[in-house]
This record gives structure tokens, C-alpha cells and sequence, in this order.
């Protein structure tokens, strides 16, 4: 059983099992306009991870296998058979690629959100921000060790869990989805952008049976502002999971 509690909402009765990943510190409520329609056919499920919504708060630094471990639990207490089609927005993305690597049997298809690929966090890091960006940023981490839920960040343990990917089994050859959106964030520096976006060509070489979907009127939230793209990517990635079994 697992120790720590999730806020969650596990509707649908359907054979296949979609679980929803957030993107960091990201609420299980920016999937609305997205996962009502996936019900219809599906089960479902939504999760906060630890410290974000009414999820319990963080107590040990939130290294990817600890967060992949709590997630196995997490479905096995709720009785979610595997395997699991994931929709991954942004760092949720990341869990999903070593999910599907740790757990290989247990993933049969991935929708990428405007995810990123593991080599790109290395490369932004080489990016330096604009100044004030690198202020704000600096005293937030130090800010959020002291008080605030957020004290073991997931953030701080990124390039572990890149790492972990890195020395991990090869990723199972599943549908994938890679949803993009290709507008630039505000104070985003283009060079970032570009290498997000070459980054998302590469994430398409991690399966033979890969698709790209480009939506043209959305930053990093394609969700919310194309909902009906991701239904799209969602819906060709069940319908590819579904004509196998």
C-alpha cells in the first residue's frame, strides 16, 4: 500500500487504463478541457504528485525512482491493472520515459505533451537565462528549502533522474504521441525555444510507431489551448494500443 495520499479522481470503466501525468507543480485540473472526453471509453486516472493540490507534502528529496516506485504503488492500491497508457505533460514526460523503462510490461502506449527529451535538460542548462530570470530564480530555491511544500523539489532532482534514464533499459517499442506546441513563452530566450523544439524531433526516435502533432496556437499548454489536438494524439494512441491486443 502506499504510505503517502494522492489526491486523485479514478472515473470510466473501460478496459484500457489512461493515467494523466502533470507537468511540475502542475494540478491535475489543467487536464479538464481534455480528459471528460477519454472517459467515455476508458478508465481514468488523475494524480497530484507529492506537495502539489491537497497530495500529501514531500519528505524525501523526489528522485525518479522514488517517484516512479510511489506511482507503482499508487495504481496497484487502486487496482489499476497494467499495462497503462500515459499522457505526459511537460517534467511528467520525463517520469513517463523512465516508467516505461523501469517498468516495461506495464506501458503499452505515451502521449507526449510538450514533454521534454532527457538530453535536452542538459543542453538548457548550458543556456544561461537572462540575469533577472537567474535573481528571481536563486531566491525561490532558497526561499522554498526553508518553508514552503516544495522543499524537496523534483526540480532538484532532475539531472538524477536523467541520469537514471540514461543507464536504464531501452524504451519499449510502444505508440507514442509527441504533441508540441510551437508558440515561444514570454521571457523564454529563442535559442531555448529552438533547442526545445529540436528536442522534440528527437523525442519521436524513441519508437517506431511515433506521431507528431504540431499545434500551431499554443506555448507549452497545448491542453488548454488546443484541447482538441491532444484529444487527437490521445485517441490515434488508443486506437493504435487497442488494434494490437
Amino acid at each position: 500500500m502506499n504510505k503517502h495520499k494522492f489526491e486523485h479522481i479514478l472515473v470510466g470503466n473501460g478496459e484500457v487504463t489512461v493515467i494523466f501525468l502533470n507537468g511540475f507543480r502542475i494540478s491535475l485540473g489543467s487536464w479538464n478541457k481534455v480528459y471528460p472526453e477519454v472517459v467515455q471509453d476508458n478508465k481514468v486516472l488523475l494524480f497530484n504528485r507529492l506537495g502539489v493540490g491537497s497530495s500529501a507534502k514531500a519528505q524525501a528529496p523526489q528522485a525518479g525512482n522514488l517517484v516512479v516506485s510511489e506511482m507503482r504503488d499508487l495504481f496497484s492500491e487502486l487496482k489499476l491493472d497494467p499495462p497503462y497508457v500515459f499522457v505526459a505533460h511537460s517534467f511528467g514526460g520525463i517520469f513517463a520515459n523512465l516508467y516505461a523503462r523501469t517498468y516495461k510490461d506495464s506501458v503499452s502506449g505515451i502521449v507526449f505533451v510538450d514533454s521534454p527529451h532527457p538530453l535536452e535538460i542538459a543542453k538548457q542548462r548550458e543556456l544561461k537565462p537572462p540575469f533577472i530570470l537567474r535573481v528571481i530564480n536563486g531566491g525561490l530555491k532558497v526561499a522554498e528549502k526553508w518553508f514552503d511544500q516544495y522543499k524537496y523539489s523534483e526540480d532538484e532532482c532532475l539531472i538524477d533522474t536523467v541520469s537514471l534514464i540514461q543507464r536504464s533499459c531501452s524504451f519499449p517499442a510502444v505508440p507514442i504521441a509527441v504533441v508540441s506546441g510551437t508558440q515561444k513563452m514570454p521571457l523564454v530566450p529563442q535559442k531555448a525555444f529552438a533547442v526545445h523544439l529540436w528536442y522534440q524531433e528527437k523525442l519521436l526516435q524513441l519508437s517506431p510507431n511515433a506521431r507528431h502533432y504540431l499545434c500551431e496556437n499554443s506555448s507549452h499548454f497545448p491542453q488548454i489551448t488546443e484541447p482538441h489536438k491532444v484529444l487527437s494524439a490521445i485517441f490515434d494512441t488508443l486506437d493504435a494500443v487497442k488494434s494490437k491486443v
